[in-house]
């Protein structure tokens, strides 16, 4: 037969195209299969992690703002369950059904916000009223819509007329407003309140000027 050096390379060409990419696919598939499971066994460790923390803050200070992991006692600065708040959306994307319906029946029973307690601005709406309204976008629960409603309400004296920019502190019983002691107000703080109480005006549809302008 007719030797082709030419047809010959372009065989050697395309088998070596075709093995080539047969590798690659190989590669990639393992690749894959390798990041999913190191994805997994993350996933396992952090949730892990999170159930022995919660675990600890159940067994000491259910209930209260923070744990003292190592007296194994707790803090009550503000008196509303910070940590139980501020971890609800977490339990509810861990899948931690248990630990969510726990937590989500101390909101509806034990969670009081007409407290004579002045308690600081910032803080709240981060971690108390941005809690309740993200495990409200999660869940589609009213309960927690009702009680950010209920503590933007308690807040909105800090927006006062009389005041350019917020009052750091209220009381969330008498709606008094505490002057910030050094004169001013940090920046950090008061420039990111924006997003709870707007997304508060939007879901409500109230149409008061404090929580849909400026703030």
């Amino acid at each position: 037969p007719n030797f082709n050096p030419t047809s010959k390379k372009r065989c050697l060409l395309v088998n070596s195209l075709l093995v080539v990419c047969v590798l690659a696919i190989l590669y990639i598939w393992n690749h894959s299969e390798s990041s999913t499971t190191t994805a997994a066994i993350r996933r396992q460790a952090i949730v892990k992690a999170f159930k022995h923390a919660w675990k600890g803050y159940r067994k000491y200070a259910w209930g209260k703002d923070e744990l003292k992991p190592v007296s194994g006692t707790s803090d009550e600065s503000l008196g509303l369950g910070t940590t139980l708040i501020d971890s609800l959306d977490t339990l509810w994307l861990m899948g931690l059904e248990e630990e969510f319906a726990e937590a989500r029946q101390w909101v509806a029973e034990k969670l009081v916000l007409n407290q004579s307690r002045f308690v600081n601005l910032f803080d709240v709406t981060i971690r108390i009223l941005g809690g309740l309204l993200s495990t409200y976008h999660l869940t589609g629960d009213s309960l927690f819509l009702e009680k950010a409603v209920e503590l933007g309400n308690r807040l909105i004296p800090c927006f006062s007329a009389s005041s350019t920019v917020p009052f750091p502190e209220v009381n969330l019983a008498t709606a008094q407003v505490v002057a910030p002691t050094s004169g001013c107000s940090p920046v950090s703080e008061v420039g990111s309140l924006q997003l709870e109480f707007r997304d508060l005006s939007l879901i409500t549809g109230d149409p008061r000027e404090d929580w849909s302008q400026g703030w």
